[in-house]
C-alpha cells in the first residue's frame, strides 16, 4: 500500500498567500515509501536483528533487509547500526520509530473502524496471574454495570506472550506487573499500586513458627518460573540469604498447581500476594515474614496508544485507576 502524496500544484494563482497555501498542503513524505518499509521497520526495531524480524514478518532475510536499505535510503539517513547479529537502532532511528508507529497505528485503528472488525462495544485485556483472581474481576464487574453493551475480552498467560500480544494489537491494554526495561520501548506503563511478594505455606505449616531463614532451609521450595517478573526479586532475597544455590522442587507461578502441591506437602511457594490472595483471607494458606523492602514491585496497566475518550478501553482504564485508588486488594 502506497502512501499517498499531495498534487502538484498547476499554475496556481498569482497572490501572496501562494506560499502559504504550499507549505500547508504539501507533505514532505518521499515518494515511493510504502507501508510495507514502515512495517519492515517496526519489526526490525521490535526484534532487534533482521533474522527475527524476517520470522516474525513470514518473510525471507534478503527481502526484509532490501527493504531497510531502500527505507534507509529514501530517507537519506542511516536507521539501523549492525552490530553482529543485532540491528541497533541509532539516534535518528529512535526518533523516527516514535512516528512511523503512531502512524501505523492510527492507520491500523481507520482500518478497524472502516471494516467494523473491531467492534466499538469490544474491549481486549492481557491480564496476569497477580489480578486476575481478586483486583481485576471487580474493575471487570464495574465496566459490565456501567456500559451493559460492551463485551470484555480477558486473556491471561505469562508477561512476555501478554506484551507480544499487545504490541501486535491482539489486546488493547495488559495489566499487571510493570515490564522490564527491555520490554518498554513503544509501551506506555501507568503506576496502579504496590504489591508484596510472599513466601506461603499450607495453614498449619510447621514452618509459621521459624524464621524466614530457617524455614528456607529446612523445607522444599516452589520458585517462580525462570523469566517471571517477580523471579529475579526472589533470586535476590535468596541470594541475600544466602541462599542462592537453593534448588527448587518446583518452579511455577499457577496458582492451581501450586495450591494443591502445598496442601499435600510441607514445600513453600514464593509468589505475588494476588494470586493468593482469596486464599490467604480464607485462611487455607498463610505467609510467613520476610522483613524486607525489596520483595514488592509496581502493578499497572501497559498499554500501546492513547483510547478515544470514552471508548469502552479508556473506561476501563479509569476505572482500574479508581479501584487502585480505593482498594488495590479488592
Amino acid at each position: 500500500m502506497g502512501i499517498l502524496l499531495s498534487p502538484k500544484w498547476h499554475n496556481p494563482p498569482i497572490n501572496k498567500n501562494t506560499n502559504s497555501c504550499k507549505k500547508h498542503n504539501q507533505m514532505n513524505i518521499p515518494n515511493g515509501m510504502k507501508l510495507r518499509h514502515l512495517e519492515a521497520f517496526l519489526a526490525v526495531s521490535q526484534n532487534g536483528n533482521i533474522s527475527a524480524a524476517a520470522r516474525a514478518r513470514n518473510v525471507s532475510q534478503p527481502a526484509l533487509s532490501k527493504t531497510i536499505t531502500e527505507l534507509e535510503a529514501l530517507l537519506g539517513t542511516t536507521l539501523f547500526d549492525r552490530a553482529g547479529r543485532r540491528a541497533i537502532l541509532t539516534p535518528a532511528g529512535e526518533g523516527f520509530r516514535a512516528h512511523a508507529l503512531a502512524a501505523v497505528q492510527s492507520l491500523e485503528a481507520g482500518v478497524r473502524n472502516l471494516s467494523g472488525r473491531s467492534a466499538a462495544d469490544l474491549v481486549k485485556v492481557g491480564v496476569l496471574p497477580t489480578v486476575a483472581g481478586g483486583f481485576f474481576p471487580s474493575v471487570a464487574l464495574a465496566l459490565a454495570q456501567n456500559r451493559p453493551e460492551v463485551r470484555i475480552g480477558i486473556i491471561t498467560g505469562p508477561n512476555r506472550y501478554l506484551i507480544e500480544m499487545l504490541r501486535g494489537g491482539k489486546i488493547d491494554l495488559m495489566v499487571g506487573r510493570m515490564p522490564s526495561a527491555r520490554d518498554m520501548p513503544g509501551l506506555a506503563f501507568e503506576y496502579l499500586y504496590d504489591e508484596s511478594i510472599l513466601l506461603v505455606a499450607r495453614a498449619g505449616h510447621p514452618a509459621l513458627s521459624l524464621r524466614s531463614r530457617e524455614a528456607l532451609s529446612a523445607f522444599p521450595l516452589i520458585l517462580p518460573n525462570p523469566g517471571a517478573i517477580i523471579r529475579d526479586s526472589v533470586d535476590r532475597y535468596l541470594s541475600a540469604m544466602g541462599l542462592s544455590g537453593v534448588v527448587p522442587a518446583f518452579e511455577t507461578v499457577a496458582l492451581p498447581v501450586a495450591l494443591a502441591l502445598l496442601e499435600q506437602s510441607d514445600m513453600l511457594w514464593f509468589i505475588s500476594r494476588g494470586v493468593v490472595e482469596r486464599e490467604l483471607r480464607a485462611g487455607t494458606l498463610a505467609s510467613l515474614p520476610l522483613k524486607s523492602d525489596y520483595m514488592a514491585g509496581a502493578v499497572g496497566l501497559t498499554r500501546k496508544f492513547t483510547f478515544g475518550e470514552n471508548s469502552p478501553a479508556d473506561l476501563l482504564a479509569r476505572l482500574l485507576h479508581r479501584q487502585a485508588e480505593e482498594d488495590p486488594t479488592n
